[in-house]
């Protein structure tokens, strides 16, 4: 995606999404930022269930390089799937 702008309005920073999970996955964001969490889920005709979670956030030039990571947990998973991304963030200083 494009470089977020300091000082733009709230903007979709990254979307997480686990697609058909029998049950649906527990989908989250970790992130030392003052944004929020928009949950969807859209259940399958095959019984299974996807999430997408969307991480919405008014870009502050301070975030630039901090991470965000979407966190995934099923029973299926040994462990919780984990995804990082580093914020771009730029300045029109």
């Amino acid at each position: 995606p494009a470089a977020l702008l300091d000082g733009g309005d709230e903007a979709l920073v990254a979307t997480c999404i686990a697609e058909r999970g029998r049950p649906a996955a527990e989908v989250f964001w970790e992130a030392e930022l003052y944004g929020r969490s928009e949950r969807q889920s859209q259940d399958e005709l095959n019984g299974t269930t996807t999430v997408r979670v969307n991480y919405m956030w008014k870009p502050q030039s301070y975030a630039q390089g901090r991470m965000l990571t979407c966190v995934v947990r099923h029973p299926t998973l040994q462990t919780e799937f984990r995804t990082r991304y580093k914020l771009n963030v730029q300045c029109e200083c």
